[in-house]
């Protein structure tokens, strides 16, 4: 059994976000396939706080699929906590934060796997995030910006030192995207280091 913060999951299999793919229709049928938990496309924090209309209808959802995680990316820490208190009230089990997204758009304006390289302000955003949210705060992070940065570690213990209560970790680089194999390895040193749950992304082909 895998519990994250005061909630159990009936599956330690986590479906990871995806752009494009991860809305409530797909998250009912992987929940019917044994997913634990599944976690939201990308929500944007400026669209949440600016009341768009696009971003509002990510939000759906239902009963049946709980629990749920929705996912925010941003830069901004006091937008990124905004966000997360209207995100909060609308009751989802938990809130992921994205910092492992390598998409240019995303990154360009310092989001997802950027904050890598910038651990004060992903320090920042964590506890503006957590701060805002009445359920369990996690967050998606990568292996480090490239190879000769791998810092999933020390990120995750900062993480864990803010309140977050789970960490996700894709054992690629930030310029690895999608290619190449992931590392399995470092998402085991990243275990071996927190005593809160830490789920491994990467390579999982079954």
């Amino acid at each position: 059994m895998l519990s994250i913060g005061h909630k159990s999951l009936s599956s330690p299999l986590v479906l990871a976000p995806l752009a494009g793919y991860s809305d409530l229709p797909f998250r009912l049928l992987c929940r019917q396939f044994g997913a634990g938990l599944c976690v939201s496309e990308m929500i944007s924090s400026h669209g949440l706080a600016y009341g768009q209309s696009k971003t509002i209808s990510m939000l759906a959802s239902c009963d049946q699929e709980r629990p749920v995680s929705f996912q925010l990316f941003g830069a901004d820490p006091s937008i990124m906590g905004e966000a997360a208190g209207i995100l909060a009230s609308r009751g989802p089990d938990f809130i992921d934060i994205n910092m492992g997204c390598p998409v240019k758009k995303v990154t360009k304006r310092g989001a997802g796997a950027a904050l890598m390289t910038d651990i004060e302000l992903a320090e920042q955003i964590i506890r503006a995030v957590v701060d805002q949210s009445s359920c369990p705060v996690t967050v998606k992070i990568r292996s480090g910006p490239d190879s000769n940065t791998i810092c999933a570690t020390e990120f995750s213990r900062m993480a864990e030192a803010n309140g977050v209560s789970a960490v996700c970790v894709h054992g690629r680089t930030w310029k690895q995207g999608f290619s190449g194999q992931a590392d399995w390895s470092i998402i085991k040193k990243v275990k071996d280091s927190l005593t809160i749950p830490v789920l491994g992304n990467g390579d999982v082909q079954t």
